[in-house]
């Protein structure tokens, strides 16, 4: 990877630039007082603890990058938070520990984010240090499993710089024994605060064993009333050691954190976070809005079509009896067609509470670091003549089925709390959306609204990533006394905002292909002649393409990946022509498949005019 400042494109014939130098951010951050740390990589974009994940944040300027490892049955460290399966983040559905690393390579660890990122391979650690060694950055260790023993033998046999990889520790006891094999390696202190924060003794030993950096939780240094805190930041960096937080994806929080006097925090958005707090510039933080799974059960089985995890049965380790779900087509369990077409659907038993469907919300969390209150439901379900009258559990947000669900159908419609609407006819497909806010749950049928539940309190918000990926999720047709019954649908999506009626009536019936999705991006973008590889801008909407300086402009081949369904204004592998004053030919529009998202992308390319070297811009 070349490393390098280029210089804006001057159209050729004289003309003036067309992009001003002020809006290429420089992803050079060296000069900021603050760290922001990639959470994962940059993992509200691409697939987490993955080496895209990582390089996408190295190249947008981020320095540390926090990822979690675990070890192999065959002694391999490689990059996995969940524990202990690997449903969410992998097409695999056994255990990292148990597994060999040629079978953990078999497996899709970047498809569950989006098509986009179709076989994405597992990471090793030795990659991961080499990579970080490239981009002259480092590497905060979560460790899973850990062997510090086998940690030093990956950092020996990577022949990076014993700096680059930062093990989180927990002790003083920990840290020496972490030191005896990586002596020449620095580690972090991860954990609450010490049992006694004026101890100077406990934070002068940690020092002196090389703890760089102490990490703790980023609701002490919000606390402006937590004195410990303030002495523990206070002693921290009398002994010049620098002080993290985890995690936060609210710049207006993050900046608060700043003024608190800690020294860096985690983040899913970390690119952006490091622009707005370095550079100064305001940026819209918030989630991008997306489509985060999508089932129809074309293959026969509970892997998601498009984007999204697989859906995991509740009762996973077989710790009670398993009740299956029938896969097949319309015609095959003799239930009408959808639009008069065939279509592939999915038997759902009247599941006990020991069973159900696991739901991974897969949402980047905002303030809330456990709850998410605005998201969509959205489902396609036909209910059999013996169901109708029955209670059908749609969703249970507790991932244990301990308490009542949050929503049914029954002989009065869909609703909760003795407040019902729009009673369903038996053998008639519908399709049902759900719209959840803080404040309420909106019921639509077929695009149309039918009515709405007020509701309080966090019993309907949704579990995000930082409550741990094997519970971050919530259920589907479970309930904790058995009130469920047996139908079909044909395909289930989860959106991670609160839809508009706009956006519900759009979606309309039933298909047999499912529900459209509603996501829009360009990633893994390439052209010819570049000489390192394009940064996309998710702020400014803008793709930065780096090209030798003898590339001929009005011939540049651009390739590129889309969300599924999406449709590009230009297809990928076209030729696009730099030199025309024409915006249409330096510009690539996506539009999601249900035409609710729709981003112009603007393509800047970048000339290198010192070869090897860096240069100024003009």
């Amino acid at each position: 990877m070349i490393k390098k400042i280029a210089l804006i494109l001057i159209l050729l014939g004289g003309a003036q630039s067309i992009f001003s130098q002020s809006s290429i951010p420089s992803y050079n951050y060296s000069d900021c007082d603050f760290q922001v740390i990639g959470h994962r990589g940059y993992s509200d974009i691409y697939p987490e603890n993955t080496l895209l994940s990582i390089e996408e944040a190295f190249k947008r300027g981020v320095k540390y990058c926090e990822i979690d490892i675990n070890i192999t049955s065959d002694g391999v460290y490689v990059l996995y938070h969940d524990q202990p399966t690997m449903f969410r983040a992998s097409s695999g559905q056994g255990y990292v520990v148990s597994s060999t690393y040629n079978e953990l390579l078999e497996l899709d660890f970047g498809r569950w984010k989006g098509s986009q990122f179709t076989n994405t391979k597992i990471a090793t650690l030795e990659d991961a240090l080499i990579l970080a060694e490239e981009y002259d950055a480092f590497l905060y260790l979560d460790t899973k499993k850990t062997d510090h023993e086998l940690m030093c033998k990956v950092l020996q046999n990577s022949k990076v710089d014993s700096k680059r990889m930062l093990p989180a520790v927990a002790s003083i006891e920990e840290a020496k024994k972490f030191k005896s094999f990586c002596p020449e390696s620095s580690f972090i202190y991860f954990g609450g605060l010490p049992e006694n924060v004026n101890d100077d003794s406990w934070y002068q030993e940690m020092v002196a064993l090389g703890c760089v950096i102490f990490e703790t939780y980023y609701t002490f240094a919000l606390d402006e009333s937590n004195q410990d805190f303030k002495t523990f930041l206070s002693k921290v960096h009398k002994n010049n050691a620098k002080v993290w937080v985890f995690t936060s994806n609210n710049i207006d929080e993050i900046k608060k954190l700043r003024i608190a006097g800690v020294d860096g925090v985690e983040s899913d958005i970390a690119t952006s976070a490091l622009k707005s707090l370095c550079e100064g510039i305001e940026l819209d933080t918030k989630p991008i809005r997306a489509t985060t799974g999508n089932w129809n059960f074309d293959k026969g089985n509970l892997y998601s079509t498009g984007v999204g995890s697989q859906l995991r049965p509740l009762n996973y380790n077989g710790e009670f009896a398993h009740q299956p779900i029938d896969f097949g087509t319309t015609s095959a369990f003799n239930v009408k067609t959808i639009d008069g077409k065939e279509a592939h659907i999915a038997k759902i038993p009247a599941f006990d509470s020991n069973n159900g469907l696991f739901i991974f919300t897969n949402f980047t969390s905002g303030l809330e670091a456990n709850l998410h209150y605005n998201y969509s439901l959205l489902m396609d379900i036909y209910i059999p003549q013996e169901s109708i009258g029955k209670y059908i559990s749609v969703y249970q947000t507790n991932p244990d089925n301990d308490n009542d669900a949050e929503l049914f159908i029954d002989s009065e419609g869909i609703g909760v709390n003795n407040k019902y609407h729009h009673p369903l006819s038996p053998e008639t497909w519908y399709r049902l959306g759900i719209v959840v806010t803080e404040n309420s749950i909106k019921k639509f049928i077929n695009g149309k609204f039918i009515g709405e539940n007020e509701i309080s309190g966090g019993r309907w918000s949704v579990y995000n990533v930082f409550a741990g990926g094997q519970d971050q999720g919530f259920l589907l047709f479970s309930d904790n006394d058995n009130e469920t019954s047996e139908f079909y649908v044909n395909a289930i999506q989860l959106r991670n905002y609160s839809m508009d009626a706009k956006d519900i009536a759009v979606l309309g019936s039933p298909k047999s292909d499912g529900i459209a999705i509603g996501n829009s991006g360009i990633y893994n973008v390439k052209a010819d002649k570049e000489i390192s590889g394009s940064i996309v801008n998710w702020d400014n909407m803008e793709i930065y393409i780096y090209l030798a300086n003898d590339t001929e402009l009005s011939k540049v081949k651009i390739d590129f990946d889309i969300p599924y369904g999406a449709k590009s204004s230009i297809e990928p592998g076209s030729t696009v022509d730099f030199n025309s004053l024409d915006n249409k030919y330096r510009t690539i529009t996506v539009t999601s498949e249900d035409g609710s998202s729709n981003r112009i992308w603007t393509l800047i390319p970048l000339l290198d005019s010192v070869n090897g070297q860096d240069s100024n811009r003009l």
